[in-house]
């Protein structure tokens, strides 16, 4: 099995673009590696003036990310590994707030957990007619611990978020398109080249306009009232992750069994 990578390009044929693609086969999961990357693939794009967008996407056709890997989730041994956990995804959440030049999700297969969670943190979401959205956190005993609550309750009607969350709903990507979580649906044949399409036309734009735009709906987005609310997904994120019911449901999820909860 090939080991968990992020690849970085940027096209001849597009001077200006910056893919960064997700591979950690079949489900494109987060690892700790992978999130440390991204952070810094981001990072080093917002100071690189030939860089005026970013698009982020999942290797293959199966998933642009399944979030976190449960063997990440097995390991923590101690309040501090919750805390990296929390940590290192609100870095990445960050770093595309922080970026100053539009970020793309672009969606093919699953989005799942954290990887739903990213896609929500950027400026525009293109599905591929297989794409699904999910937010499953609840059925482990966790609650959305990257903004994604917190993101999706901005983007589609509070009850109807708070719905999907609460069952672990999953959308197709005609259902997203109809709520607004997505910016357009394409079909698998014709996605990349309308992908590319969509960026040609951003990098037409004027640079310092398309900047401008940027940090204008940042600030938008982030209010004072999402930094009370990060502060309680922080608290809830972390403590979450030590009760009894969180280690069953991983356990279960390993043995392939019905979790047996007990609200410890």
């Amino acid at each position: 099995m090939s080991e968990p990578a992020l690849h970085v390009k940027s096209p001849q044929d597009q001077p200006g673009a910056m893919y960064i693609e997700f591979d950690n086969p079949p489900m494109n999961q987060f690892t700790t590696e992978l999130w440390n990357s991204l952070t810094a693939a981001l990072r080093k794009a917002r100071l690189d003036d030939s860089v005026r967008v970013v698009i982020l996407s999942g290797s293959g056709e199966r998933a642009f990310s399944a979030g976190l890997s449960m063997d990440m989730l097995d390991n923590l041994k101690c309040d501090e590994d919750s805390a990296l956990i929390y940590t290192l995804g609100f870095e990445v959440r960050e770093a595309i707030y922080a970026l100053g030049k539009p970020v793309i999700a672009a969606v093919k297969g699953h989005c799942v957990g954290g990887g739903l969670e990213i896609a929500l943190c950027c400026d525009l979401i293109y599905a591929s007619e297989n794409a699904k959205f999910m937010l499953p956190e609840m059925n482990i005993g966790l609650v959305p611990g990257c903004g994604g609550a917190i993101h999706l309750a901005q983007k589609i009607p509070f009850n109807r978020a708070f719905e999907m969350i609460l069952f672990g709903d999953r959308l197709t990507a005609q259902e997203a398109l109809q709520l607004g979580l997505v910016n357009k649906v394409f079909t698998k044949d014709e996605f990349d080249a309308s992908l590319k399409d969509i960026v040609h036309k951003i990098l037409s734009k004027p640079p310092i306009a398309v900047r401008a735009l940027k940090e204008l709906m940042a600030h938008a987005n982030v209010s004072v009232n999402e930094t009370a609310a990060l502060q309680i997904e922080r608290r809830l994120a972390v403590d979450l992750m030590k009760t009894q019911d969180f280690k069953e449901a991983v356990a279960a999820f390993r043995e392939k069994r019905t979790p047996t909860f007990i609200g410890k």
